[in-house]
């Protein structure tokens, strides 16, 4: 690329911004919740409908009953020399009747206020668009290039991780568009991210009166006090890992011992895939002894995201980025974050991810969301740069 490509794209995306932001406005008018099928579909032909406009795009779906349908869409040259996956998702955590609430606007300040616009519509434009132009221009480099667009990351992507799975063989790198991470006039593209954990733990104790018969029962919930207890001593401060209750519940009307209680859990900031071994046995130690002997603890536990690690192969893709900057005249660099994403999965599936391609954005999972207009056009510029790098950085 020299800097007439980079003229190029900064006029393409300067023309197609508007269309962007009027996407992303149609998008947040759509309930979309997970596992919201009918809300999935409305997306998934909005997304369909734009995607088609790039040429030699192949698109297909991956539906999964009670989900949804995941988008791969495909770009193959004849004789590809490599492979990435782009990826961001679709699904928000806004129950049906929000959109309604919360319409889309843009206010003096050009940011653009809608439900889903930054968590992750935003990505979705930025991607797509990216793609598009990099294609007009002829600068889409000799890969195979696997776009996936997911209905369900919102909850620890239950059937999504599967299509990861399957395109990641072969995969050089996965590029994530989660919301940019922007600070003091710096983007920050992310190579590592950490791992989450939930779990749930139950007890079985006696009920009994709590005044005629008090010493015949056996408490639930005061045994629940003793694992919640116990639990948040396993909190690592000087590593950031974060072992965390919320909600518990237990008993029945407070004249009868407890017969049952119920907590869930989460640990937060698991900096490695090994050090997953380490919090799990932390939890099933839960489990292993009671402090009142005729108590029974059952706990049951899932991955919600592995951890990101950091690897060379995502160093290398970081530096593609910090160039496309500086030819941008954006200043960009190698970033960590703690939050987990569907970045998270790919490295799992032995693929190198980067993640934070987005436009910035603010208040996600709230009524206050939006996303700043300016950026979607510089994360659109950036990764079309990006793209336009990609079979230089080969060589």
């Amino acid at each position: 690329m020299d800097e007439k490509d980079v003229r190029k794209v900064k006029e393409k995306a300067g023309q197609y911004l508007d269309a962007q932001v009027e996407l992303l406005r149609e998008f947040s008018k759509v309930d979309c919740e997970s596992k919201d099928v009918e809300g999935n579909r409305r997306v998934v032909d909005m997304a369909e409908e734009m995607l088609s406009q790039i040429e030699g795009i192949d698109i297909k779906e991956t539906f999964f009953e009670g989900t949804g349908a995941h988008i791969v869409a495909r770009i193959k040259p004849e004789n590809p020399n490599g492979k990435i996956v782009i990826n961001c998702h679709l699904d928000t955590v806004f129950p049906k009747g929000f959109t309604e609430k919360y319409p889309p606007f843009v206010d003096d300040d050009n940011w653009l206020h809608g439900l889903g616009t930054g968590d992750c519509k935003g990505g979705f434009a930025v991607s797509a668009y990216a793609v598009k132009i990099a294609s007009e221009l002829g600068i889409l480099p000799n890969k195979e290039i696997v776009m996936i667009y997911s209905c369900d990351e919102e909850i620890g992507s239950i059937t999504s991780r599967e299509v990861f799975e399957k395109e990641a063989a072969g995969a050089e790198c996965a590029y994530v568009f989660e919301g940019a991470v922007k600070k003091d006039g710096t983007y920050g593209i992310v190579s590592e991210r950490r791992g989450v954990i939930l779990g749930a733990l139950d007890i079985k104790g006696v009920e009994a009166h709590a005044g005629g018969a008090y010493l015949q029962g056996h408490s639930a919930i005061k045994e629940l006090a003793h694992k919640i207890l116990k639990y948040y001593s396993f909190n690592d401060y000087d590593r950031e890992i974060y072992y965390n209750v919320a909600p518990i519940s237990g008993g029945r009307p407070n004249g009868v011992v407890a017969g049952d209680a119920h907590m869930e859990f989460c640990v937060a900031g698991l900096p490695t895939n090994d050090s997953f071994a380490e919090a799990e046995a932390n939890i099933r130690s839960l489990a292993e002894h009671n402090e009142d002997p005729v108590c029974e603890t059952t706990v049951e536990y899932r991955t919600l995201f592995p951890a990101l690690e950091r690897t060379e192969a995502g160093s290398r893709a970081c530096a593609i980025g910090t160039k496309a900057g500086e030819m941008l005249g954006l200043k960009v660099e190698e970033a960590f974050e703690p939050t987990a994403t569907d970045a998270n999965w790919f490295c799992y599936f032995g693929v190198p991810a980067v993640d934070a391609l987005g436009p910035v954005c603010t208040g996600i999972h709230t009524t206050e969301e939006k996303v700043y207009i300016p950026s979607i056009r510089e994360m659109t510029e950036l990764f079309a740069v990006m793209l336009g790098l990609m079979d230089r950085e080969d060589r």
